[in-house]
């Protein structure tokens, strides 16, 4: 008897340990308002048809509990599939076909839901709006009552033209659908603004040159080559004209002549015609504290002086000659130097015989050469 007791509670454990909460009813809807007053894109359980990465998409989803016992907690993230067996979390990344919005949503995380479906008859229990966290946490359904979450989503350059899309919770969600329900869908338009198949960055001199490519492109405007030191904080380092409109492939390229040293991170902004845009994946390359070379001719001089700067361009050098005694003697700016190009000093009047010192000074550059004036 007391082995069959035994027997019953492990059964009971297990049976506990395997509850999965349902996910039921689904409703689209516009990134135009709050939790309550945003407007719905189409009517409960109708999918939808997705024309621009652009869009910022609210999908709203019920999750309920059946099972007996203790409330289950939520711990699920957002899936995705095309073909309803192989299933992808959304994340952050966008590599992935969907992200989550983040601060293009109108409402912020966690913000609490209210009822908004006309699905199970449970009470209710607060759900939360999911923007930037990838995994929903928090929120414990009790038995035989139910919930509701939102999730703001956007398009990436990744995402497939022409494709359906399903969606899915999971996690303590699993995938047992009520009889009747189906996974919350959208079908993709033929066409996507800008299909992106090749980015890279890779070292040209002390320079960093930037290449991709696009398969197609719709109302395509321009591109934004950002650059960061900390793949936080962004800067924009060149903009590129788009092709515009176009069904074939077309490749760009700039440069980012002004690199720091260490990792430098890329990304792509792009934006269409009416002004919305669409960021890529990010890329880095690590640039060495290589030694700027500072080239002073002719030396010994005569009457004039000139300087080349070899593995860095600044866009502006402080140039200072100093005597022997560091007494100044002539100080000019140069403004738009060119890596490897001649630089003359406009020397008012020549130095007297002697020894001289030249300073060289530039965001991260602080380089002396001595001169010899005959």
């Amino acid at each position: 008897m007391k082995k069959f007791f035994i027997l019953m509670v492990m059964l009971a454990a297990c049976t506990s340990s395997f509850a999965f909460l349902t996910q039921s009813t689904y409703r689209w809807r516009n990134n135009n308002g709050t939790e309550t007053s945003a407007t719905w894109k189409a009517a409960q359980n109708t999918p939808i048809v997705y024309n621009s990465i652009h869009e910022v998409l609210r999908l709203r989803v019920e999750v309920y509990n059946t099972n007996s016992g203790a409330p289950i907690a939520v711990e699920d993230s957002l899936q995705y599939s095309t073909d309803g067996t192989n299933w992808t979390n959304i994340t952050n990344s966008t590599a992935k076909d969907f992200v989550l919005a983040g601060t293009f949503s109108l409402v912020p995380q966690n913000t609490p839901t209210t009822s908004q479906l006309t699905g199970n008859s449970y009470p209710f229990v607060p759900g939360k709006v999911m923007t930037t966290d990838t995994v929903l946490k928090g929120v414990a359904i009790p038995q035989s009552q139910r919930s509701e979450f939102e999730w703001a989503i956007l398009g990436t350059a990744s995402t497939k033209p022409n494709m359906d899309y399903y969606f899915r919770h999971w996690g303590s969600t699993s995938n047992n659908l009520p009889p009747g329900a189906s996974y919350p869908t959208l079908t993709t338009g033929a066409t996507l603004p800008m299909k992106l198949t090749g980015f890279l960055v890779k070292h040209d001199g002390r320079r960093i040159r930037i290449e991709w490519t696009t398969a197609n492109e719709q109302d395509n405007d321009r591109f934004e080559i950002e650059r960061s030191a900390n793949g936080r904080s962004w800067q924009i380092v060149s903009t590129v004209k788009a092709k515009g409109t176009s069904s074939a492939a077309t490749n760009y390229s700039a440069f980012d002549n002004s690199p720091i040293n260490g990792i430098n991170y890329y990304r792509l902004k792009q934006y269409d015609l009416d002004g919305k845009s669409t960021l890529s994946e990010v890329r880095s390359v690590k640039l060495g504290d290589a030694k700027y070379i500072v080239t002073v001719t002719p030396n010994p001089a005569r009457s004039a002086i000139n300087f080349k700067l070899e593995n860095h361009s600044p866009a502006n050098i402080l140039a200072v000659l100093c005597d022997a005694n560091g007494k100044i003697v002539h100080s000019e700016t140069f403004k738009n130097v060119q890596a490897n190009g001649l630089n003359k000093l406009n020397l008012k009047q020549q130095p007297t015989t002697g020894i001289y010192i030249l300073t060289l000074k530039a965001e991260g550059l602080s380089e002396s050469s001595k001169v010899v004036f005959q």
